[in-house]
């Protein structure tokens, strides 16, 4: 008998087994993208209050990344990944007619019509990843670093992200951010008809205080897989300018979709 047979010959196992499972999949995904090239260096205790984890979880986790040769240990008690990570950047790169190949040309035209920071944006698990950016020329601008993790309900690419999940991965979602008043809740829920509606968020000052920042889902077909999206300072930013590059990355986001969809057809 099979191991999932046998699972569902016990009443509520399997699917606890397999929900177990996931979860712990999930966590390990968690510890893998609190590394970034400002944060390259992290104790266990670090990682453990950051993800809420206890910290005998974390070094399990730890243990099983670097017996698989993912991480492996800058300093007595201090993590690092390991240069494993820069092959699965190049085969990620190699594959060719990527969503990041095909968004480049749409994020320097939006960029330079907008004069804003334009970043593409994917979600991982329960990740928003900035994954390409172009930056803007003016001398205060953002910086968004490529594989910076950011949490899915706050700023407008991630919003549109979550906005765009299934319904019970979102609620799953909500249930698990136990920091979430019940007025960010509702707007969460009420960003789906907004998204649904119009495609496309704005947000004020929700990840760094006065910042502006707008964002369009990118659909290959009908599944939404990533967003396009433009961050810049609100002093200079006047109704009529946050309007027009509103415009250009609701525009630039549905030319980057008939460019999944065209390259479908390709194959």
């Amino acid at each position: 008998m099979s191991e999932e047979a046998v699972a569902d010959a016990v009443p509520g196992q399997g699917r606890s087994s397999r929900r177990s499972g996931a979860e712990s999949s999930r966590k390990v995904l968690h510890l893998m993208l609190a590394f970034s090239p400002q944060r390259h260096t992290r104790s266990a205790a670090e990682l453990a209050a950051e993800l809420d984890m206890p910290i005998s979880s974390v070094y399990r986790y730890l243990s099983v990344l670097r017996e698989e040769g993912l991480v492996e240990e800058a300093r007595p008690g201090e993590y690092r990944l390991s240069w494993r990570f820069v092959s699965l950047a190049s085969a990620a790169r190699e594959a060719g007619d990527s969503l990041e190949v095909l968004a480049k040309p749409v994020l320097r035209a939006v960029a330079e019509a907008g004069g804003e920071t334009t970043l593409l944006i994917k979600r991982v698990g329960w990740s928003a990843i900035c994954v390409d950016r172009v930056e803007s020329q003016h001398p205060v601008r953002l910086q968004f670093d490529r594989g910076q993790p950011m949490i899915l309900h706050q700023g407008s690419a991630s919003r549109v992200l979550l906005a765009s999940m299934r319904t019970a991965e979102r609620e799953r979602y909500l249930a698990a951010m136990s920091g979430l008043a019940d007025a960010e809740r509702e707007q969460i829920r009420a960003d789906v008809d907004v998204v649904a509606r119009l495609g496309w968020l704005e947000s004020f000052g929700e990840v760094d205080e006065g910042i502006w920042g707008a964002s369009a889902v990118i659909r290959d077909g009908a599944e939404v897989v990533g967003a396009l999206g433009v961050a810049g300072p609100l002093f200079r930013l006047q109704h009529a300018d946050r309007a027009r590059i509103t415009d250009l990355v609701v525009s630039g986001a549905a030319d980057i979709s008939q460019s999944l969809v065209d390259r479908a057809h390709r194959g």
